[in-house]
């Protein structure tokens, strides 16, 4: 069962799980995700687990969890922390709400668990939050579309906030999709597009 209120919150809920979803918005180039999602699994005759995850700074983070013993389900012990992998759950689940759309091949794509794009979108998520990224062609391309795109007002902080990403790091891959050709050169203190 899945229903939406005119906030964009969302809620699928089903006999094992719950997953109550924020509004999307982009928070990467072509990629719409989820400003917040909350999961609840239901244990039945033991703990509940429940997890929050919201972007901060465009990248998401896990910021709550826990379980929850019910009136007919045993206490939380140690074994419920060590071997549950809610957080391995919460990032699969989260995977699959977001939305990429590729303006090239004229698709938008949505993930389901274990499928090849939620493991993609899962890979695209670990490096937004590990600040870790490898930098291709493509990358660089849409560093330089987000420069030229906020060209009239701190492009390279545009770049900073669109990434997920420190100032410094922005500003190298300004550097780099320059190098590679995808921003003109420029002279020092003026920024050029």
């Amino acid at each position: 069962m899945s229903d939406e209120d005119e906030d964009g919150v969302s809620v699928v809920e089903t006999a094992t799980y719950r997953v109550t979803l924020g509004a999307h918005v982009e928070a990467a180039p072509n990629h719409h995700i989820p400003e917040w999602m909350e999961v609840e699994l239901f244990g039945f005759d033991e703990p509940n687990a429940w997890a929050r995850v919201e972007l901060r700074d465009s990248v998401p983070r896990l910021v709550e969890i826990g379980w929850r013993s019910g009136p007919n389900a045993r206490e939380v012990v140690p074994k419920d922390l060590r071997d549950n992998d809610l957080t391995g759950i919460v990032e699969s689940l989260y995977a699959g709400m977001v939305i990429r759309v590729d303006h090239h091949d004229k698709t938008v794509r949505m993930g389901y668990p274990d499928s090849w794009f939620s493991r993609e979108i899962t890979e695209f998520l670990r490096q937004r939050r590990t600040g870790k990224r490898r930098i291709t062609s493509e990358f660089l391309k849409q560093v330089a579309q987000v420069y030229r795109d906020n060209i009239g007002h701190a492009p390279t902080e545009a770049v900073a906030r669109t990434f997920g990403v420190k100032h410094r790091q922005a500003t190298d891959y300004v550097k780099q999709a320059r190098e590679r050709k995808f921003l003109p050169p420029t002279k020092q203190g003026r920024a050029k597009a």
